[in-house]
C-alpha cells in the first residue's frame, strides 16, 4: 500500500509512524507499507523523514519503507491513500489567523469565525490545485483531508472537482470516547449520538438525567448554557457560545496558540536532527484516531463506528447539500461507506448548526476564483460570531492588508 503524505515535512509527521506501528486492529491486519512524504524543502522533509524512520525501526509486522519526495507527480503516482496535511503559509499564517480578529473584538482561531475564513481564503486555492492533480493522476485513491478549515476546504474542492474526498478530525472521536469513559459505554456506541460538522458538534443524550451527568465534560461553557443546548457541546462549540470569554482569554494569554506551536515546532525540528530521544509530543492523535481507522476499515472492512465528514446529501435535513456534515459512519464492506441514523439535535444546537452550515456553504463560495468581495463579505456577515456588516468589513479589510499567503 502506498500512502502519501502532502505537507510530510510537517513537524508532527513522525506520529504518523507511531500509529503505522499500532495499526488499527492488529499489526496483522497492516500491510506491506510505502509512506511518500511530499513537501517542497527538502532540507526539513530530509530531518523529518529521518526521525520517521528512527521510529519505525524494529517494528514487528509487514515492512514499512519511507521515502521523500519534492516533485509532486512523482509522489502521487502510484498511490492508494491521499492524505493532505499541507498548512499553507506555516505557523506564521495561522498565527495571523489568531490574532487578527482581536481589532474588531472578536476571538482568533483557525478554523471557526473570521481567523478560519481567512485560512479558507488563503488554503482553498492551492488545496484545489493539489486535489486536481491527485484526480489527474490516482482517481481511484482513497482521499483523506486533514487540512482546516476541513469542512469549507473538502467541500470547495469537490465542488470544483467533482471528487469524493473524506474529512476526518481527532476532535469528535476523543470527546466521545471521553462521555462513553463516563458512562462506561463502548465508543462505538456513543458514536451513534455525534451530530455535526467540522469542530462544531454535539453528543445527543438520552434524557436530562444523563446531560446533568455529563455537563461538566462540556469545555469552557456554563453549566446554564448546556443545559440550555439540551446537548453536550464538543470543545469548539465554546466559540459560538462564549466568544467574549474566548476573547478575554486570548488577550490575556499574550500570545496565540501557533506561537506556542512554532516554538513547539523549533524544538521538535532541532531534536529530530540531533537525534534526540527526549522529546516533546506534538500530539498528533488525529493518525491512531482518524486517519489509519478509516484506511483501515476501507481496503479491509470493519465493524467499527467511525466519524467521518462527508459531503451532506441529505444526511442532515435541512442542510445544504453541499456542505461537509460530521459524523458516524461503518465501512463493513471495503469501500462501501454507509452513513449511520442520525441523532436529532435540539433547538438551540440546530439552529447554531444550520446557522454555521449557512456560513461553510458561502464560504466555499467566497473562495472560488470567480468569486467577488461581495461574496466574502456575505460569508463573513453569516458567520454566528460576526454581530455586522461593519464588523465584516472590517475584517475583510484586514484580511486584504495582512494575511500572509
Amino acid at each position: 500500500m502506498r500512502i502519501v503524505v502532502l505537507g510530510g515535512s510537517a513537524s508532527a509527521t513522525p506520529e504518523l509512524a507511531d500509529a503505522l506501528i499500532d495499526w488499527p486492529g492488529g499489526v496483522d491486519r497492516r500491510p506491506e507499507l510505502e509512506l511518500v512524504l511530499y513537501a517542497r524543502s527538502g532540507d526539513r522533509l530530509a530531518i523529518v523523514a529521518g526521525e520517521t524512520r528512527r521510529r519505525l525501526e524494529g517494528a514487528i509486522g509487514a515492512p514499512i519503507a519511507v521515502v521523500t519526495e519534492t516533485d509532486l507527480g512523482a509522489a502521487l503516482d502510484g498511490a492508494d491513500v491521499v492524505l493532505d496535511a499541507v498548512r499553507v503559509g506555516g505557523l506564521a499564517a495561522r498565527v495571523f489567523d489568531e490574532s487578527y480578529p482581536h481589532r474588531l473584538g472578536l476571538p482568533g482561531e483557525e478554523t471557526m469565525g473570521p481567523g478560519g475564513f481567512a485560512n479558507a481564503l488563503r488554503t482553498v486555492p492551492v488545496a484545489t490545485e493539489l486535489w486536481a492533480e491527485v484526480a489527474r493522476r490516482v482517481p481511484d485513491a482513497l482521499k483523506i483531508n486533514l487540512t482546516n478549515p476541513s469542512g469549507i476546504v473538502t467541500a470547495a474542492a469537490e465542488h470544483q472537482l467533482g471528487l469524493r474526498i473524506f474529512s476526518v478530525c481527532d476532535s469528535p472521536v476523543v470527546f466521545c470516547d471521553k462521555i462513553g469513559d463516563r458512562l462506561g459505554i463502548a465508543g462505538d456506541e456513543v458514536r451513534r449520538g455525534y451530530v455535526g460538522m467540522n469542530h462544531i458538534g454535539w453528543w445527543v443524550p438520552p434524557d436530562s438525567e444523563t446531560l446533568e451527568a455529563l455537563a461538566d465534560l462540556v469545555t469552557g461553557q456554563e453549566l446554564a448554557a448546556v443545559r440550555a443546548q439540551g446537548a453536550i457541546g464538543a470543545p469548539y462549540v465554546r466559540y459560538y457560545v462564549h466568544p467574549d470569554r474566548l476573547l478575554a482569554l486570548q488577550l490575556e494569554a499574550g500570545e496565540t496558540r501557533a506561537q506556542k506551536l512554532q516554538r513547539l515546532e523549533a524544538e521538535l525540528l532541532a531534536g529530530y536532527s540531533s537525534g534526540s530521544t527526549e522529546l516533546p509530543s506534538r500530539g498528533a492523535v488525529w493518525y491512531g484516531t482518524a486517519v489509519l481507522p478509516l484506511v483501515d476499515a476501507w481496503f479491509n472492512g470493519s465493524s467499527r463506528v467511525l466519524m467521518l465528514g462527508l459531503r451532506n446529501d441529505g444526511r442532515l435535513p435541512g442542510l445544504p447539500d453541499e456542505v461537509v456534515t460530521e459524523g458516524p459512519v461503518q465501512i463493513a464492506e471495503p469501500r462501501v461507506v454507509e452513513s449511520l441514523d442520525a441523532a436529532s439535535l435540539p433547538p438551540l444546537p440546530a439552529s447554531l448548526l444550520a446557522q454555521h452550515a449557512t456560513y461553510e456553504a458561502l464560504a466555499v463560495r467566497a473562495c472560488l476564483p470567480e468569486a467577488t468581495r461581495d461574496d466574502r463579505i456575505a460569508a463573513l456577515m453569516s458567520n454566528p460570531m460576526v454581530p455586522s456588516y461593519d464588523v465584516a468589513e472590517g475584517l475583510l479589510a484586514d484580511i486584504e492588508a495582512g494575511s500572509p499567503s
